[in-house]
């Protein structure tokens, strides 16, 4: 199977395992098959930990199965890339990202505008980042914070990038990782802003030759039935610094 093809292969395995282990622990957790599994679906959604014990399931099961061990020295993490950084790298990688995160939600502010979903999904979302008690909270974090950030390295910037990097080159790998990375995505909008954000941390992976790497906002995590935009001050100051910390990164590692 061709290069592409298996990354391909590999990124949709993503998104149908989420779907299949997302229902099994809907039905679980609702203590009956007798049920749809959309219903399934939406009880276990309720859940901020079910996100995250879901994609680790799915991750877990696709390096199980498609990932070429053999061959391999060094072990998995440093098959995928997971090698130390300096401090200030790191530093700056985590700055980088806060700061591309306002930006990055705007562009699904505009791409919702064409392509609107429901306000139930919306709310649903809102709900998501927006925990109520401490251990939704807690939950949330886990998921989205930790969980889905480290598998989604390890798959597409770890695994995917690498070996097509090793096939067809830098500037190839890094653009169908991407977006492949905005394609299990799914929803119109997450679909654009990934595939963005997997170019940034695409080639911050290649450039460092690792993987490593709650304010209401209004358009960023807040609910509306109207379409919010992110002020374009806040827009200008993290798209700024945003640039020098990727800067200042590039300029202290070096191409290889």
């Amino acid at each position: 199977m061709g290069g592409y093809l298996r990354a391909l292969v590999i990124a949709l395995a993503v998104p149908v395992l989420n779907y299949l282990f997302m229902g099994l622990a809907g039905f679980l957790q609702l203590r009956s098959w007798s049920g749809t599994w959309g219903e399934a679906i939406q009880a276990a959604a309720q859940a901020p930990l079910n996100y995250a014990l879901v994609q680790a399931a799915s991750v877990g099961v696709i390096f199980i199965v498609a990932f070429p061990h053999r061959g391999r020295e060094g072990g998995l993490l440093e098959s995928v890339h997971v090698r130390p950084l300096i401090g200030g790298i790191v530093a700056l990688s985590f700055i980088a990202g806060a700061f591309m995160q306002l930006p990055l939600a705007e562009v699904g502010n505009l791409v919702q505008e064409v392509w609107p979903a429901s306000f139930e999904e919306l709310a649903r979302r809102h709900r998501l980042i927006n925990p109520k008690t401490w251990w939704a909270g807690v939950s949330t974090l886990l998921a989205l914070v930790l969980v889905a950030p480290v598998t989604e390295e390890l798959l597409f910037r770890g695994w995917l990038l690498q070996d097509l990097k090793e096939q067809y080159g830098k500037t190839r790998a890094l653009f169908w990782s991407s977006a492949l990375f905005g394609l299990v995505h799914i929803e119109a909008a997450a679909i654009l802003y990934a595939a963005l954000g997997g170019l940034v941390l695409g080639a911050v992976a290649l450039r460092t030759k690792s993987t490593l790497a709650l304010v209401r906002i209004e358009g960023f995590n807040t609910l509306s039935h109207q379409v919010e935009h992110i002020s374009w001050w806040l827009l200008l100051l993290s798209v700024l610094g945003a640039a020098v910390a990727l800067k200042i990164m590039w300029n202290s590692t070096e191409d290889g």
